[in-house]
């Protein structure tokens, strides 16, 4: 079998190139790094073992401690398993990636690079900094602030070129930035932190040489360094961030289920919008037989609210079907509640998962259906057509009136289910002037007669990245 050694890019899952997306969708194992988006992981097909590696919060182990253990992995499945080794940035840009291919080579073990982008070019071309540009620099240098100490003691920051990015360098760049003072560098060079740099949580702080030896507040990692006149360049080409300020500050109103707000308002206020709940349906349990799981060749949940009853009942643990997910945040809710892993398809809604059914089993299968009373027949319909289906209703949905008065005012409602969308319709169309309203996926879309865009992602932060889309092609 071969390990492959791939980059996960700087942040963005977007960025992820094609190849590593085929080879992370048929992994056997798959060992990943603290930084990798989860969106990645959850491309990993269910029967993948998945071995989180990053360093913990107040982790009591070494970084070479825990690269002992990745070596050791890599020994361990590496001779008969499809392994896939996640990487942040680009594997071989002081990643240690050369030293896991170097214990696969001499264990010969087959491996394979796939390349990632890289943070030091990425986070820069997403703050509007060009890397090279001919009026400023013809080159540049790429540093960590985790080299070892023999190459540390082998740089001479004297001839180091004007132009130079740092990755990793948080503990260690007022000592980096002193180097070069003493050197005689400029104190006025400027120099550019780039904050979580292609994600939404991106931000930059300007300073210059003199300053960074003093210190900057706020440094928490991950962080990409620009020092170099180069740097300036931030302040007209900012593209990506100007983006985002599109959306901070502005009113969204979340309609969803009442019991799934706080999570959202959370994650909105990260972003720097102004969430206002409105809860447009309740969930109420209902009482449902135990089934035979041993009757049944595959199980299928279509919400998160569907696996927490089922499980509550239900012991999933001995099951030896396939378990199939509607969307990631019900592939994670089922791994976090049992440790079992299942499959998602491309699209997170009905027809994308019974794409991947329709795909994955054999015809006659026996398939258990865990849903709501209230959720779409679509489903249904396409799977009935190959297998033999049985649906459990494990909750009901209770729709909620629609609060005018909260829509006052606001510039967005995102609507993150066909239940909400049919709870809002039924408001006076002139209460939408001026807003814009934004649908979690087609499903939810078909049941807005008001005017409104459809996230091509279906999840929160997809209809978050459909929304900044639009500002930014409207903005005038």
């Amino acid at each position: 079998m071969v390990v492959y050694i791939i980059g996960a890019g700087p942040g963005d899952p977007e960025l992820l190139t094609i190849k590593a997306k085929r080879l992370i969708k048929s992994a056997e194992v798959l060992i990943y790094d603290r930084l990798i988006d989860k969106s990645i992981i959850n491309w990993a097909p269910s029967n993948c073992l998945l071995i989180y590696v990053g360093k913990r919060e107040k982790e009591s182990r070494t970084s070479q401690q825990i690269q002992k253990e990745i070596n050791e992995m890599l020994l361990k499945y590496g001779y008969d398993k499809h392994v896939v080794r996640l990487k942040g940035g680009d594997p071989f840009i002081f990643g240690r990636g050369g030293e896991e291919a170097l214990i696969c080579a001499n264990s010969e073990i087959r491996f394979e690079v796939v390349p990632g982008i890289s943070s030091f070019n990425a986070a820069p071309a997403y703050a509007g900094i060009p890397i090279s540009h001919r009026e400023y620099n013809s080159v540049f240098a790429v540093l960590t602030g985790h080299e070892s100490e023999k190459v540390k003691s082998a740089i001479d920051w004297s001839k180091l070129p004007e132009t130079l990015f740092i990755l990793m360098g948080v503990s260690k760049i007022r000592e980096i930035a002193d180097n070069l003072l003493n050197v005689g560098r400029d104190p006025l060079t400027p120099v550019a932190a780039i904050k979580w740099g292609t994600t939404f949580k991106q931000k930059t702080v300007m300073t210059d040489l003199a300053g960074l030896s003093k210190g900057i507040e706020d440094l928490d990692p991950p962080i990409v360094f620009v020092i170099g006149n180069i740097a300036s360049l931030h302040s007209k080409l900012n593209w990506f961030e100007s983006k985002l300020s599109t959306a901070r500050g502005k009113k969204v109103v979340l309609a969803r289920a009442r019991n799934h707000i706080i999570e959202s308002e959370e994650l909105m206020k990260s972003y720097g919008f102004k969430p206002i709940s409105m809860p447009l349906i309740d969930i109420a349990s209902r009482d449902f037989n135990i089934p035979d799981l041993g009757s049944f060749n595959a199980l299928v949940f279509t919400s998160v609210e569907g696996i927490k009853r089922f499980v509550e009942k239900v012991d999933i643990s001995a099951f030896n079907g396939s378990i199939f997910c509607i969307g990631p945040k019900t592939k994670e809710f089922l791994l976090k509640q049992t440790g079992i892993n299942s499959t998602i398809g491309n699209k997170y809604n009905s027809q994308g998962l019974a794409k991947i059914i329709l795909r994955t089993l054999e015809d006659g299968a026996e398939i258990l259906s865990v849903r709501s009373s209230a959720a779409s027949e679509t489903l249904l319909e396409l799977l009935s057509t190959k297998f033999d289906v049985t649906e459990i209703f494990v909750y009901d949905i209770i729709q909620l009136e629609s609060d005018p008065e909260l829509i006052k005012g606001t510039d967005a409602i995102f609507v993150m289910s066909a239940s909400c969308a049919k709870s809002l319709v039924k408001l006076d169309q002139n209460n939408f002037k001026n807003i814009t309203v934004v649908a979690i996926g087609p499903e939810t879309s078909r049941f807005l007669t008001i005017p409104h865009i459809t996230a091509t992602e279906y999840t929160l932060n997809g209809m978050i990245n459909e929304y900044l889309s639009y500002l930014w092609s409207e903005r005038k």
